[in-house]
């Protein structure tokens, strides 16, 4: 049932995710970042919820063999000790988070360390706040 939820949240909160800004600074890995700046949620001072998509410059293919372009998050990061979890996501066939969704997950993931020039470096420091980062409307 809780994945049938987080499911359900993510599909819902993606049709709000109307207000994407891009954020500057696309990574050699070939991807481009969306924030919908209006709902970062902090949960205390350390932890910060926030939605996100991530365009893939070239198709990318998942375990399961579906090929991708974009990929919808909810993503938590701890802003103390430098780390980050996804707690639903979903794969799209379509730049933006649109086309066929491809697959789903839906169980909160392990915490993980945030590694130097990657998108979730972007995510965490624009989550919490540690640099100033260019958006593009």
């Amino acid at each position: 049932m809780k994945k049938i939820t987080m499911l359900m949240l993510l599909l819902m909160c993606s049709n709000a995710m109307a207000e994407l800004s891009k954020i500057e600074g696309t990574h050699a890995s070939g991807v481009t970042i969306y924030v919908d700046l209006s709902k970062i949620r902090h949960r205390g001072a350390e932890k910060v919820k926030m939605r996100h998509v991530i365009d893939y410059q070239n198709e990318e293919t998942d375990s399961d063999g579906h090929k991708y372009l974009s990929r919808k998050e909810l993503a938590e990061y701890n802003c103390e000790e430098e780390e980050f979890r996804v707690l639903a996501s979903s794969m799209h066939t379509a730049h933006m988070g649109k086309g066929k969704a491809t697959g789903f997950i839906s169980d909160a993931r392990q915490w993980q360390p945030i590694e130097s020039d990657t998108p979730e470096e972007t995510l965490w420091k624009l989550a919490c706040d540690k640099k100033s980062i260019t958006q593009h409307d």
